[in-house]
């Protein structure tokens, strides 16, 4: 099945993402970009949101963001939001790293886990993490968790409400 990221300009496959981003980054091409990968989900009734955002930053001058939403038939605990939440931004990471080797792209990926040191997310964050950084050499990315989780804490938390 191929994922379908909604945003500016609809639903888009990955690849179609990707040269969106292309785009966004040629706009300002000494302005360096970052790809911020992060997962947010909400329960809504007896289902669960989850929302996995793929956002392009640049520091400074403005980012562009797209979103893959599957609606999960229950409501997870807290203990599983956070272990969808990280797989499927592992997975879309994965494939995102592919895509960009095989177009010769280098932009830094970071892996965005909306938990962190406040609240009940702590006890699971050692977990997450561990799991999301024996990842992160193979994918080459960066594993960052809140304050500094914003495309999971801010920009996928938004889609996921």
């Amino acid at each position: 099945m191929t994922m379908l990221f909604r945003g500016q300009q609809g639903l888009l496959p990955l690849e179609k993402v990707v040269r969106a981003f292309q785009l966004f980054s040629a706009e300002i091409p000494d302005a360096p970009v970052r790809l911020w990968i992060g997962t947010d989900s909400q329960i809504h009734g007896g289902t669960t949101r989850v929302v996995t955002s793929i956002t392009a930053y640049r520091e400074h001058k403005g980012g562009q963001s797209y979103q893959y939403v599957q609606v999960l038939e229950r409501a997870l605990t807290l203990a599983e939001k956070l272990d969808v939440e990280t797989h499927m931004s592992i997975e879309v990471i994965g494939k995102l790293r592919e895509l960009l080797n095989q177009k010769l792209i280098y932009w830094e990926l970071e892996l965005h886990i909306d938990g962190g040191n406040n609240g009940m997310s702590r006890l699971h964050l050692p977990r997450v993490v561990g799991w999301a950084e024996s990842m992160a050499s193979v994918y080459q990315y960066a594993v960052r968790t809140k304050p500094d989780a914003i495309g999971a804490s801010r920009v996928a938390d938004r889609y996921a409400k």
